[in-house]
């Protein structure tokens, strides 16, 4: 699971260009975290930049950041924080939501993204531990990349199986993730190019059952005795399957195997609860398309 849609960049160059700073920052709204770009450059004591691409300006003393910024309604948003460590919390004053002329505090914080390494794109080994049965805006990245990078991971079934046999994660497609992408906003088209694909044990599970929402009345009343579980003998090397017990009429069946990720999305956008994995939307999902 690809994580970025909602997710928020901070961007902060304190004197030279090449001192540049990547954050991660939250809004607390009314106990909703909100996400967002936020890019702030330092010449002296001055503070500009943007939050998604509305200018703003301010200023530095010390630890301690001002800044405020206008949108294209005009409205304005101010910021004041204090950065320690690999951190920055303060409080944003903000338009209310209902009430233009009123004002509202929100608490805020950013938490340091890495820096990205010098020199070409980098190639990653990534092991998961756990696993996600939601796609969850809010879920901790597992893993900081940029564009260009590679990643090489593994996945586990549906079931939550993985290739030894065991369970490690509660069943309905628990995915590998998410990767924060660095440099991603809102809005970006991001492309995901998947190089190589292949399985990683000789048997699969599925089921002797027909989609329900892809049941007419006339077939639903003859599909009470389906949903039984049915084991696949998987050949990796000639890359077929075949029944484990079949019945006499598919003794002989086998079939090619087109290896695929089930499921594969960006974080859901503002407004969207976490997602279940078994579900699709216009930030991917459960899409089950090799």
């Amino acid at each position: 699971m690809l994580k970025c849609s909602t997710l928020m960049c901070l961007s902060l160059v304190f004197g030279q260009a090449h001192a540049a700073e990547q954050w991660l920052l939250t809004a607390d709204l009314w106990g909703n975290p909100v996400y967002g770009t936020l890019t702030l450059t330092s010449k002296g004591d001055n503070l500009s930049g943007d939050i998604d691409g509305d200018k703003l300006s301010g200023h530095r003393q010390g630890t301690s950041l001002t800044f405020e910024s206008t949108d294209a309604n005009g409205a304005v948003y101010h910021y004041e924080g204090k950065m320690q460590d690999n951190t920055i919390e303060g409080i944003a004053d903000f338009p209310d939501t209902n009430h233009p002329n009123v004002r509202v505090k929100h608490a805020f914080s950013a938490r340091k993204i890495a820096t990205r390494p010098e020199g070409q794109p980098r190639r990653y080994e990534f092991m998961p531990t756990h696993y996600s049965n939601l796609f969850d805006p809010h879920r901790t990245p597992v893993l900081t990349i940029w564009p260009g990078d590679t990643v090489q991971t593994k996945t586990i079934d549906s079931g939550g199986v993985d290739e030894h046999g065991v369970t490690k994660a509660l069943f309905g497609n628990p995915q590998t993730g998410p990767f924060f992408i660095a440099t991603a906003a809102p809005g970006d088209t991001l492309v995901i190019r998947i190089n190589r694909l292949r399985l990683n044990r000789d048997y699969a599970d599925s089921l002797d059952a027909i989609v329900g929402r892809a049941l007419g009345a006339r077939f639903a009343t003859q599909a009470d005795e389906l949903g039984k579980p049915v084991r696949w003998k998987l050949d990796r090397e000639r890359g077929m399957a075949s029944l484990e017990t079949p019945t006499e009429h598919l003794k002989d069946y086998t079939i090619k195997v087109r290896p695929m990720l089930g499921g594969l999305a960006v974080a859901p956008g503002f407004g969207s609860a976490p997602v279940s994995t078994g579900d699709t939307g216009r930030f991917g999902g459960n899409m089950d398309f090799n």
